[in-house]
Formats: structure tokens, C-alpha cells, sequence
């Protein structure tokens, strides 16, 4: 279904924040789409316009208004982009949220600061894992439980790794800390899983393999250290070739 499919008459959308009004937000850069909703550019900004009514979000676990305020008002992190304002329509109701722009520059081979993945070094994955170690940390603390993480959810910027879709996290739980230990060790781990895959043809049985290591990974508290002990005087390394490497040691 097309963004109109859904909104024959499409209404002005407002920034809550400062009430910046846009007229036609179909007339903007569409960035993404999904199941439940179309991602579109505003400079810095990105403005998520959601395709569910107020219950069908709720059934879905997808971001309400109470879930956005909520992210916004509590969350500050690094490197998991949560919603920084809401969009209203011009009845004054809730249609969408926004998130600041990140650049994917893995997405335009054209583009000339564009890379892979695996382009990038050691020292840049030492510092996202990092970061991203403070970022569950800090998710935990405010009793968010990290859920639904795909390859859809990871975006590679100028400083690598940053993660976005945060529509399904749960908030206002607590003992959430086992479950982000997981889903962090799932992170990485799964993202190495992947450069793994592009290193050589991988046959069925050495698939299960990866997939044993991953699983592995993610019920253990000592994965990320470990990891970053491993590769923190391999600052110029390519994770690539560190990936080849992983992959030579698990499949042995």
C-alpha cells in the first residue's frame, strides 16, 4: 500500500516541540518504510508517520504516545537513535514521532564517502561496542527491555555502528538487566555473524555452527569485554579481516 494508499487526504503534521508545522510531509525525502509506518528526511530529522490507529499500536507493541514521551523525556544515549519530539496532526493528534538523521553510508555505492561494513576498523567496533554497553546500561536503569533486533535495525554511519527501531521496546518493567545482556551480546554478536557470511561460501553444517556461536554468545555476561580485550590492540585492523579470522577459529 502507498504512503496516500492510507491517507487519501493527507493532513499538515506539527512538531509538538516548537510546533513547526509541514504541510505535505509526503513532499519530503523518504528515507524508509516498514510495516507500521514510512520514515521521511527534515534536514537533521527524520519524522516517522505511523500507519496504525492508537489500538492497532497498542496490539502491535509499537511506539504510542506514552512510549515516545516517554523515550524522549528519559532517554539520552549514544548510539541507539530513540524519539526526540512527536508528530501531531492538525486536530492536535498523535500521527508519528521524530529521531535524529543518521547517514548510512553502507546504502549509496555512488556516494564517495561510501563503505561496507567490514570496512571499518577494530578501534571504530572497540568503540561502539562501548558505547553501546553504556547505552543497554543506561536502558536498564531506566527499565526499558531491548526487543525486536534485525538487520533492519542496524545503520553503519561515519563512527560506525548505530542502532535504530526502538518501536517494540518495552518500557516500564523491570528486571530488565538479563534480557539487555542479551539482546547487547546479540548485537554484536549477530553482526559479526553476518561478516562472517560474506567472507566465503559457508555450507550448511558450518551455518550451524555460526549460529551455535551466536547463540553462545549471547547467554554469557562476559562476551563484549571479551571481545574488546580481544581486538583492542588491533586498532587499524579491518573487522573484515577480523571476521575471517572468528570464522577460521569457530569452524576449526
Amino acid at each position: 500500500m502507498s504512503e496516500r494508499g492510507y491517507i487519501k487526504d493527507p493532513k499538515p503534521v506539527i512538531l509538538r516541540s516548537n510546533l513547526k508545522v509541514i504541510l505535505n510531509i509526503y513532499d519530503l525525502e523518504k528515507v524508509g518504510a516498514g510495516h507500521d509506518g514510512y520514515v521521511y528526511r527534515l534536514g537533521n530529522l527524520c519524522l516517522k508517520l505511523l500507519k496504525h490507529g492508537l489500538d492497532g499500536r497498542k496490539e502491535k507493541g509499537l511506539i504510542t504516545f506514552d512510549k515516545a514521551i516517554y523515550f524522549q523525556d528519559n532517554l539520552d544515549l549514544k548510539r541507539i537513535i530513540t524519539p526526540c519530539d512527536v508528530l501531531l496532526d492538525s486536530d492536535g493528534v498523535y500521527t508519528g514521532y521524530v529521531m535524529r538523521y543518521i547517514t548510512d553510508v553502507t546504502k549509496d555505492s555512488n556516494a564517495p564517502y561510501h563503505c561496507e561494513s567490514g570496512d571499518f576498523t577494530c578501534r571504530d567496533l572497540v568503540s561502539a561496542s562501548t558505547d553501546l554497553q553504556m547505552d543497554f546500561e543506561e536502558l536498564t536503569k531506566k527499565k526499558v527491555l531491548v526487543k525486536d533486533i534485525n538487520r533492519g535495525s542496524y545503520i553503519y554511519s561515519y563512527d560506525f555502528l548505530h542502532l535504530c527501531d526502538t518501536d517494540k521496546y518495552i518500557y516500564g518493567i523491570n528486571n530488565t538487566y538479563e534480557g539487555n545482556i542479551q539482546a547487547l551480546n546479540f548485537v554484536i554478536a549477530k553482526f559479526l555473524y553476518n561478516e562472517m557470511l560474506k567472507r566465503g561460501n559457508i555450507q550448511k553444517n558450518e551455518l550451524k555452527l555460526l549460529s551455535e556461536w551466536v547463540k553462545k554468545c549471547c547467554n554469557t555476561h562476559v562476551f563484549v569485554p571479551t571481545l574488546i580485550k580481544e581486538v583492542e590492540h588491533e586498532d587499524k585492523m579491518p573487522i573484515k579481516e577480523y571476521a575471517d579470522y572468528k570464522l577460521k577459529r569457530i569452524l576449526k
